[in-house]
């Protein structure tokens, strides 16, 4: 029936669903993105050669003391993001500083990427120098030989362009197979259970027999983008298509003094409005962008609320930052991970600083902000 258009959930797909068309017009037209996926996707023998390494892209090791801190159970929640969750090799480096060792980490999709190599017990530098060293091929691995069978099987079992396979293999070889029980620093990772249509947790406590290698390849498995990973029967992929900020795992535990929140995907997490003032007399466009995101950004919201003040946010990027092109440009482009790291070092530092003073400093100060 006609009138099964204004139902209000067809509505919504439908205002998603333009949200996504608009999205994917600026990746399709944005010439700086088609470049690089071409690069990364299809390399061309004898032009594109591979970019050097680069080194001490991290500035040096200043000690900077969090007295505030010490002895408290401090953890640290990663949003979704793609390749702009690399900024959580900076995190690491300002932790470092502050002589910080995480009790636990939850993370999803890029922010598992990175969580993963500092929960294996990673320093700073060596996630950087890993993560930099890739090449396309390390991490990418493409399915062009069964594009043609999808096409005529009408996409049956087509659940993503890449496999994953290859990113599994590359941290198995650097983590020596090394399971999520095995961590120094717990590990969580929030998944989407394809078949039983649910959001699960997986790592070092729920299903410590798998590998990293193995949750950060579901944690990278986007719709279309990579395909589905199949555990003990189940598909599954990241769950940071569901919540893409996911503190449950640390609600749970119930028992960390101070929580750390990596933010560079989510507009407005941390305040009332939804990333920006809303125009007057708003556009399809602003509508639909608004509440694609709005599920996301609740989600996220309530969870924090359940944590109280309890919880300290970084946020180095603009959300905007990680919009349409440039979510999938960052993950592909590693030639701007360096700038990024550097950013999410510069945002911990500027978080920690109501740390680094001593509680007598802090009772001293409050009495003068009262006179002034």
């Amino acid at each position: 029936m006609a009138l099964d258009v204004l139902d209000p959930f067809n509505v919504k797909r439908v205002l998603e669903r333009v949200s996504r068309v608009r999205d994917d017009i600026s990746v399709a037209t944005d010439l700086g993105f088609l470049r690089t996926a071409r690069r990364a996707l299809l390399p061309l023998p004898l032009i594109d050669r591979p970019d050097p390494v680069p080194h001490d892209v991290l500035p040096p090791i200043t000690r900077r003391p969090a007295p505030a801190l010490r002895g408290k159970r401090v953890a640290v929640v990663g949003s979704g993001g793609s390749g702009a969750c690399v900024t959580l090799v900076g995190v690491a480096r300002a932790f470092e500083e502050a002589g910080i060792r995480p009790a636990a980490i939850s993370a999803c999709s890029g922010s598992a990427v990175w969580g993963a190599m500092w929960a294996a017990g990673m320093s700073a530098a060596e996630m950087a120098e890993f993560s930099l060293a890739w090449r396309p091929q390390d991490y990418l691995d493409i399915q062009w030989t069964r594009l043609p069978r999808f096409a005529l099987s009408a996409m049956r079992g087509f659940t993503g362009l890449g496999k994953g396979e290859a990113l599994e293999r590359l941290f198995d070889r650097r983590l020596w197979h090394m399971s999520a029980g095995e961590t120094d620093i717990p590990f969580h990772t929030t998944v989407y259970n394809i078949d039983r249509g649910r959001l699960e947790h997986f790592g070092s406590e729920t299903t410590p027999d798998l590998t990293l290698g193995e949750l950060v390849r579901i944690a990278v498995a986007l719709p279309v983008a990579v395909e589905a990973v199949r555990v003990e029967g189940d598909l599954y992929v990241d769950g940071g298509v569901i919540d893409a900020f996911p503190t449950e795992p640390l609600v749970e535990d119930g028992g960390f003094d101070r929580v750390f929140g990596l933010n560079v995907m989510l507009p407005g997490l941390d305040a009332d409005g939804a990333g920006g003032s809303v125009p007057h007399q708003p556009s399809v466009l602003d509508l639909s962008r608004r509440i694609a995101a709005g599920g996301h950004l609740e989600l996220a919201r309530r969870n924090l609320r359940r944590l109280g003040d309890r919880v300290t946010m970084i946020e180095p990027l603009d959300p905007d930052e990680t919009r349409g092109a440039a979510f999938f440009d960052l993950f592909l482009d590693r030639r701007r991970w360096p700038a990024l790291m550097r950013r999410g070092y510069d945002a911990t530092v500027e978080a920690l600083a109501e740390f680094r003073a001593r509680p007598r400093e802090k009772r001293r100060a409050a009495p003068a902000r009262g006179r002034s």
